[in-house]
């Protein structure tokens, strides 16, 4: 589904032409504005925009193929639609719980860029300007199990999923994240997504000649981390 060739996601094929009603029931939902002029994709500004044209195109059927990047880079299936999440690039680090939450629309290079103005990085994100969008990032399995805190998605039906979030904590029950983590928008959707964050090795601050520690924006995550009670650096 994220893939340069969008797929269709599974809501009832078939090959009629996309027909008057649906086209005028879907720029009621996403607006003109979002709706190319010959109706063959849109682009959602939310998350709840997308649960609709899921919900719309399960009730009549019309094939459904989503790209998290712009309308250019996929297709829609024949007679059918192409979503693009191009427009759901919000990206939210909170440094203080060492987390990021990116849509699926936003670029890697983006993500990585805000953990980094934090002096923070993306566990398992590889380093240098990462290509790509959030959404293909996790779909095609591009990153560990351990990098993903949370996730949200939409089925094929319309409804809103989700998973995890902010809190780090290990918790039981079913591994949303982990089944759709490299399922390649199969099975649902994907529109955001929470990273796991950690000090940014290049940024860490170093022993100085002389003992002295340069500070650097992760230093007091990492003197926090490793001495929460100020034990090692009294006050004064």
């Amino acid at each position: 589904m994220y893939a340069a060739t969008a797929t269709a996601l599974g809501v009832g094929l078939h090959s009629a032409a996309v027909d008057p009603v649906f086209r005028t029931r879907l720029t009621e939902v996403v607006g003109a504005r979002a709706v190319k002029a010959d109706r063959s994709a849109a682009t959602p500004e939310s998350a709840a925009q997308v649960a609709l044209v899921c919900r719309l195109c399960a009730e009549t059927a019309t094939p459904l193929a989503v790209t998290s990047g712009p309308a250019g880079e996929g297709a829609a299936p024949p007679g059918g639609l192409l979503l693009s999440l191009s427009r759901l690039v919000e990206v939210r680090v909170e440094p203080g719980r060492l987390v990021a939450r990116a849509e699926a629309g936003a670029g890697v290079s983006a993500l990585a860029e805000a953990a980094g103005a934090a002096g923070l990085a993306v566990v398992g994100l590889p380093g240098g300007r990462a290509p790509g969008r959030v959404g293909t990032l996790v779909a095609r399995g591009a990153v560990p199990r351990r990098s993903l805190c949370g996730i949200e998605a939409v089925l094929a039906t319309g409804e809103a999923v989700h998973a995890g979030g902010p809190v780090l904590k290990d918790v039981t029950g079913y591994d949303l994240a982990g089944v759709l983590l490299g399922s390649g928008g199969r099975l649902a959707l994907i529109t955001a997504v929470t990273f796991r964050l950690v000090a940014n090795p290049a940024r860490v601050p170093r022993q100085q000649p002389g003992g002295a520690t340069a500070d650097g924006p992760g230093a007091e995550l990492v003197r926090l981390a490793f001495d929460p009670a100020g034990l090692l650096h009294p006050a004064g």
